[in-house]
């Protein structure tokens, strides 16, 4: 199975401050410092979560702060389900990236030196004329239209959406459409695709318009070597289940001897003037009832929770908690595994930093800090994957 660590970089968007600290206009400036600083997190019952806000800042306590994207759903309860991996039709695959050039598909045969674990299941490929790898994977499958086109594949831009850089990607995204092509024409398209491998996702996909610059500034890339980059859309499709949607990425678990792997469920895709460029989609499961109308904790004792433990964690460092999701988890037993546990599991990134220097005016410095994140048992409040007690964050 495919290891992915997780490594922050330095993005380049900062905050800038300017006025004189007695006039109007300044005060102005600064208002937006503290955002829904006091509103109320206490609720408990999932349909009037809509009433929590999607976005909070503030400084928590000398430690900690939140400039926090909340993204949590309001379903009439929340459940615990049994799950089983659906397995992926790889001659489907093929005939719906590859039409017309089936016969340039073959079986990758690994190197000797080449460590590879992958199920029976899963298969990589090469094309003809392509030195990208094409995978198709009952818990993550790719596609890469070239290597050299510098969008760097749908599953960094899925990690920027999902917190794991600061600040997020909706920062860098634009509001209207793109000129090169529109909003509808870019959804048609991956539509188009979901709909020919028969995947079953919330067709309201995340969209984020990305300018060249912002392509560039979002991805890193160094065009002095020569990479191809062009404006583009990524789009993310959630897999919901009543409601709710599965966790979108890859965890894991480290326990002295025991690592644990799992994947969430997603489509994510980038497109541009030139069609769909890259493509990840996370495992799909068929789900049956195990337990019903599960209690879930407040948003404010996640909260409280996090930031304490923070606080104990990285005593010497400043920290900044900056998404939280609650969604249902795939809760895996051992490594490559088909049956899994699906339950309601609040996700929170965090980053850490040595700096003596962080205020609300200055939170892009944890732009270099590390990245944490924890998984918190939603049901009781106890944590399922631990960030800060492993040395590979994940």
């Amino acid at each position: 199975m495919r290891k992915f660590w997780i490594i922050c970089i330095v993005l380049t968007a900062c905050l800038t401050f300017t006025g004189c600290p007695n006039t109007k206009e300044q005060a102005q400036d600064f208002s937006y410092l503290e955002v829904n600083a006091d509103v109320d997190l206490s609720n408990t019952n999932p349909e009037e979560f809509s009433n929590y806000p999607n976005y909070i800042r503030k400084q928590y306590d000398d430690h900690t702060f939140w400039d926090v994207e909340i993204e949590v759903p309001s379903p009439q309860q929340f459940n615990t389900y049994y799950a089983t991996m659906k397995l992926p039709d790889h001659q489907l695959w093929i005939d719906t990236f590859y039409p017309g050039r089936q016969q340039d598909v073959t079986v990758r045969i690994p190197p000797e030196d080449e460590m590879v674990d992958l199920p029976d299941t899963d298969q990589q490929y090469v094309v003809k004329n392509d030195t990208m790898i094409f995978t198709v994977s009952r818990e993550n499958s790719s596609y890469h239209a070239s290597d050299k086109d510098g969008c760097t594949g749908a599953y960094d831009f899925l990690m920027q959406a999902n917190g794991v850089y600061y600040p997020p990607l909706s920062s860098y995204a634009s509001e209207g459409d793109l000129q090169s092509l529109s909003r509808q024409d870019a959804v048609e398209q991956v539509n188009n695709i979901i709909n020919q491998l028969g995947l079953t996702v919330d067709l309201n996909p995340k969209v984020y318009p990305l300018t060249y610059e912002n392509m560039v500034r979002a991805t890193k890339i160094d065009l002095s070597y020569g990479k191809k980059i062009e404006e583009g859309y990524f789009i993310q499709y959630p897999v919901l289940v009543d409601g709710v949607p599965i966790f979108s990425d890859f965890h894991c678990r480290s326990e002295m001897t025991d690592s644990i792997y799992g994947y969430g469920s997603t489509v994510a895709a980038v497109v541009t003037k030139d069609g769909v460029r890259g493509w990840q989609s996370f495992a799909f499961y068929d789900t049956r009832l195990k337990e019903e109308n599960v209690p879930v904790i407040s948003l404010q004792e996640l909260l409280d929770s996090v930031s304490q433990r923070l606080a104990k964690a990285f005593k010497n460092q400043k920290s900044l908690v900056n998404r939280v999701e609650l969604c249902y988890f795939p809760m895996v037993d051992t490594p490559n595994a088909t049956e899994v546990i699906l339950q309601p599991v609040w996700v929170v990134d965090t980053f850490t930093l040595t700096s003596d220097e962080i205020s609300l005016e200055s939170l892009d410095k944890f732009q270099s800090g590390q990245h944490v994140r924890y998984f918190v048992d939603a049901t009781t409040g106890a944590y399922l994957v631990i960030g800060d007690m492993i040395t590979h964050q994940c």
